[in-house]
């Protein structure tokens, strides 16, 4: 109707019906008319609903003192992913002795993982692959550029960015300039005005210095205490509604990247959050949006979701789940003793569990067109696999972790002393034991996951190669 506020100007019913009509790519465009087409478009999931088929497909784990990935998922799934990704073996076995590889993000069905031959991003549910070129030497003074994350929305475009975040956006300046500024001057504000970011564009082919302007308020000022912050195992990101999320500062801020603004904002972790040498802040995204989650007192989980206001710029994490999971753990225990679990990993250091079929040979269809779609089942039942229902409860006194979020169920990933990878189903307190998480022969003091990245799958054929032909994956 004339003067709805929402842009609505027909029934949602009907709208739907007729924007389903549209091809992709306009539909696509459709989608930046106004909030309210947008929530149509996505609620109804009317764009691309055969190639994002939001499911889960398995877990990316990599383990301390592993020089390769591991995958964790359902055998009897299909399109097979691990077995036929070249990244975790290199075909050369003299190289086997030095060779490494690993998994660094995750975005939408897309993964960025790195090897000896440089940063690439790949999808492993339709076997494509492309190598980056190697990113440009950080400016002076800055030792590293910083962790590597993965931008890909295929509801937008099938186009992906690379972006080089460093774990504190002062760090090229920490260790001289900017703590002695703290010192002499301790009103100085941290983070900067303005912060340069290192992205790579498959679109353009090429690595580009970004600037971002800062939105908002300060994290606080830049003291030693703000800046003394430990490291920790990896920084999480989550890709949501066009902004990218990154842990900085030891995770206890969050960044909240526009890609399309070119702006970053502070988020402070929230206040009552507690970080231990055995668990750290995980922030993620669920089908709520974004959220974090957290172990105090060992088995106490928290679970935030971030509310966003558009209209005023505040944001704030409020608390949704605050469970003591120690009695459903227990009850695995017993559980798992009788049952070797419905997941397997897929161990690529290990030799004879190694897929030969080399990724660059799967590059391209029979008929070299690059442009097949794969259909398969990629569906794991989530409701019905693995079931704890066992009422006896055995004492249970070792670490639990977090591996990650089901990002369109209210379902956390939890590791079980290395030993087991559990779903937990936050609204209904329901375990499932999804099976054994320990690679063989794999134990000792320094046996820890160093971090996890739940794969969902991306069935969209066309993958956008580089420009430069020298960098050019398979």
């Amino acid at each position: 109707m004339e003067g709805d506020s929402t842009g609505v100007a027909l029934p949602e019913d009907a709208l739907a019906e007729i924007l389903r009509r549209l091809p992709p790519r306009r539909l696509a465009a459709s989608r930046c008319v106004c909030k309210a087409w947008r929530a149509i478009v996505d609620g109804r999931r009317l764009l691309l609903p055969e190639l994002l088929p939001h499911s889960v497909r398995g877990i990316f784990l990599m383990y301390n003192d592993l020089d390769y990935p591991v995958f964790l998922s359902h055998p009897s799934l299909e399109p097979e992913v691990f077995g036929k990704l070249d990244f975790h073996r290199d075909t050369d076995p003299y190289c086997w002795s030095w060779s490494t590889a690993s998994v660094r993000g995750h975005c939408n069905g897309l993964l960025l993982y790195k090897d000896k031959r440089g940063l690439h991003v790949a999808n492993p549910a339709t076997q494509r692959r492309a190598l980056l070129p190697p990113p440009p030497p950080p400016p002076s003074g800055r030792r590293w550029w910083g962790f590597q994350h993965l931008v890909f929305d295929p509801a937008e475009s099938p186009q992906y960015k690379v972006l080089l975040v460093p774990e504190d956006p002062d760090e090229e300046e920490v260790s001289v300039d900017l703590r002695q500024k703290a010192r002499d001057e301790p009103s100085v504000e941290w983070p900067a005005s303005t912060w340069v970011l290192c992205a790579f564009s498959s679109c353009t082919g090429q690595w580009e210095e970004r600037a971002f302007a800062r939105e908002g308020e300060a994290a606080g000022m830049a003291s030693d205490e703000v800046l003394n912050s430990d490291g920790f195992l990896q920084s999480c990101s989550a890709y949501w509604r066009g902004v990218l999320y990154v842990q900085c500062n030891g995770g206890v801020t969050v960044m909240r990247i526009s890609l399309s603004s070119n702006m970053y904002r502070v988020i402070k972790m929230p206040t009552d959050i507690e970080k231990s040498e055995y668990s750290h802040p995980y922030l993620g995204r669920s089908n709520e949006g974004l959220c974090c989650a957290s172990l105090h007192d060992w088995y106490k989980l928290r679970v935030w979701i971030l509310d966003e206001d558009d209209s005023c710029g505040k944001m704030e994490w409020v608390l949704k789940h605050h469970i003591d999971i120690h009695h459903s753990v227990s009850r695995v225990k017993l559980f798992c003793e009788e049952n070797e679990g419905p997941w397997k990993l897929q161990d690529a250091n290990c030799y004879e569990d190694y897929g030969q079929q080399n990724l660059q040979d799967s590059n391209n269809d029979e008929d070299g067109s690059n442009s097949a779609v794969v259909k398969s089942k990629v569906e794991w039942d989530s409701d019905s696999d693995g079931i704890v229902d066992n009422d006896i409860v055995q004492n249970f006194s070792q670490f639990i972790s977090i591996l990650g979020f089901h990002p369109y169920k209210d379902v956390i990933f939890l590791n079980l002393a290395l030993d087991r990878a559990l779903a937990y189903h936050l609204n209904t307190s329901m375990v499932q034991d999804l099976g054994k998480i320990c690679p063989y022969d794999y134990g000792g003091t320094a046996a820890y996951i160093k971090s996890s990245f739940v794969y969902t799958p991306c069935l969209m054929g066309d993958f956008p190669e580089n420009k430069s032909r020298a960098h050019v994956g398979g």
